[in-house]
């Protein structure tokens, strides 16, 4: 009956560890400022200000350049940047799942004004991106960017 009580117990404590790593809400606000410091980065041309929150090993799908590789991404920078015109920008709706203590799903709209080789950037874009937690620094892993339906019509 012991042996019976320390696993519950134990498992009581498992679930509220669990728990408790599910509403950090510190880690959140880090998760979404660092969102905001990608846009920003991208949106400035700034390669260094994006590297310092993305992992270098990590994946992107988006409509305008389908799947890609953060590497490959880097290597096209500063012709994208040149050819891209952000006027303004904003994220919304921001939704934090937690897969697990050191790894959480950021999904969000993105809305902006801008252009990419003269054409409007697609706004707004339904996005998410994979967080994970590595020796005390929150890294983006991967992203991915869906066009907004339109709203229906009335």
């Amino acid at each position: 009956m012991k042996l019976f009580r320390i696993l519950v117990a134990g498992g009581i404590i498992a679930g509220a560890t669990s728990y408790a790593w599910a509403q950090d809400a510190q880690a959140e606000k880090t998760i979404v400022a660092n969102e905001r410091a990608i846009s920003a980065a991208f949106a400035k041309g700034d390669a260094a200000a994006f590297k310092e929150h993305v992992a270098a090993d990590g994946w992107a799908i988006d409509p305008m350049m389908g799947l890609m590789s953060v590497a490959d991404f880097l290597k096209g920078w500063d012709a994208m940047a040149k050819d891209m015109k952000i006027a303004s920008w904003d994220i919304t709706d921001s939704k934090v799942v937690w897969v697990d203590a050191n790894t959480a799903v950021h999904s969000y709209k993105w809305t902006g004004k801008g252009t990419m080789s003269g054409q409007p950037v697609p706004s707004p874009t339904l996005c998410s991106t994979v967080w994970t937690k590595k020796s005390g620094k929150w890294s983006a892993v991967f992203h991915q960017e869906t066009l907004a339906p339109p709203p229906p019509k009335k």
